[in-house]
């Protein structure tokens, strides 16, 4: 059995409502070691350096703030969670407001070329085309995108989704 058999009739197979989500214990665990980290770079800021201090000693605690504020902004405004029900998809933060899609409203699904890979959705809104970028580096991705691709037989590909999601050819190849 290939591994994209598992991805054929993936919401039947696995069933609604459903839930990804990136690994919690070490979600947290960054966010705590950063805040950590930004909280005794400021304590050696206020109460360890001096006049009489090297710039290596003055410069360092920033450095490490400017790294693990980096961390920590990545880890509270990135998807933590991507919840599958029958009627949407909502894709779920720990600091920002979630984004949800109906199913009817997705047109179109392509790789977003920046600097960091990641798939971008079209979707209509009230009136409006509105577009959704998440990056690939979330687990489970193929399963992602198959059970979204199934759920909506309108979505438009471009050339790269087209080989990556399984196609009503290869479905029928496994039914037979």
């Amino acid at each position: 059995m290939k591994k994209s058999d598992n991805l054929i009739d993936i919401n039947k197979i696995k069933g609604f409502p459903r839930v990804y989500r990136f690994n919690q214990f070490l979600r947290w665990f960054v966010i705590i070691f950063a805040l950590a980290a930004i909280a005794y770079s400021v304590w050696i800021i206020f109460c360890m350096l001096d006049a009489d201090s090297s710039k290596f000693h003055k410069i360092v605690p920033f450095v490490i703030i400017f790294l693990a504020g980096n961390s920590l902004m990545r880890n509270l405004f990135n998807v933590n969670s991507i919840l599958f029900s029958e009627e949407k998809i909502a894709f779920r933060y720990l600091a920002r407001k979630s984004v949800k899609i109906y199913w009817n409203s997705l047109k179109k699904m392509e790789l977003n070329k920046s600097k960091t890979r990641a798939v971008k959705f079209l979707y209509q809104e009230e009136e409006k085309e509105k577009s959704f970028i998440f990056v690939l580096s979330f687990p489970n991705i193929l399963e992602i995108l198959n059970s979204i691709a199934e759920m909506c037989p309108q979505l438009e590909f471009d050339e790269f989704m087209e080989k990556v999601i399984i196609s009503d050819k290869e479905k029928l190849k496994k039914n037979n």
